[in-house]
């Protein structure tokens, strides 16, 4: 489920399409981080699987809330975790990240003034021919558009995904596999570790990480604009400014 049905639950709260986007790139995350092979401990990543997919708590009015690290890892475009690794070399994980990066700009703050105002001077430079078009790709302005623009389709995220499947690199066995972590709710030690290293991750990537973090995509301002391998599909003109 998507970290803003579960951050908000209840009868009143609207369920959209890109909840259920955000809960196909969630089971996605969690099959991975339950099933694939990886030198991660398993401890820790018992202890991801806890807090990521099963914490939740009650508050004062009874209602059970969770989702909170859900939305803190896509507002930090830290999704699936940057630091988990797989045994064998696999595409898997950066389909995930890529089709993650869009909800930094539903969780994620929205630009500020101040970067409205250093996009638009640098947008004008960019209409007389001053400065060259990828400067915008890096501004919190655009990221943000760009964010909004993905999660407002279905087409970009199919296409990612048919893209992604064409490419090189999967494993030649990578069929299902006994279960590498115990389905449990974690034990003291397990949240202890996994909280841990998703503090010490978010205080890294909090540093560093704007509103939309780029990663794997290539922001398009139009359909003929370059884009990497795998974002390779039609989702149509980003208008700047």
């Amino acid at each position: 489920m998507s970290a803003a049905l579960l951050e908000h639950p209840g009868p009143g709260q609207l369920h959209e399409l890109n909840d259920d986007i955000e809960s196909f790139v969630h089971v996605l995350g969690w099959t991975v981080l339950s099933y694939l092979p990886s030198p991660t401990g398993d401890d820790v990543r018992t202890g991801w699987v806890s807090l990521l997919y099963d914490h939740s708590w009650k508050i004062l009015s009874g209602t059970e809330e969770g989702g909170h690290t859900k939305a803190n890892k896509l507002a930090l475009g830290d999704y699936s975790p940057k630091m988990f690794t797989l045994t064998e070399p696999s595409p898997i994980l950066e389909l995930i990240q890529t089709l993650a990066s869009p909800f930094q700009a539903r969780y994620g703050e929205p630009p500020s003034e101040k970067d409205k105002k250093i996009f638009e001077s640098l947008n004008a430079l960019v209409l007389k021919g001053h400065l060259d078009e990828e400067v915008l790709d890096a501004q919190p302005v655009h990221r943000y558009q760009l964010g909004i623009e993905r999660l407002s389709s279905l087409e970009w995220f199919l296409g990612t995904v048919r893209d992604a499947l064409q490419r090189p690199g999967w494993p030649a066995n990578d069929g299902a596999v006994d279960r590498f972590i115990a389905m449990i709710d974690g034990t003291t030690r397990q949240w202890q570790l996994a909280a841990k290293r998703i503090k010490t991750e978010s205080q890294l990537l909090s540093a560093c990480s704007g509103p939309l973090k780029r990663s794997n995509t290539s922001p398009p301002p139009t359909p003929q604009d370059k884009r990497t391998p795998l974002d390779d599909n039609s989702d149509g003109a980003i208008t700047r400014g």
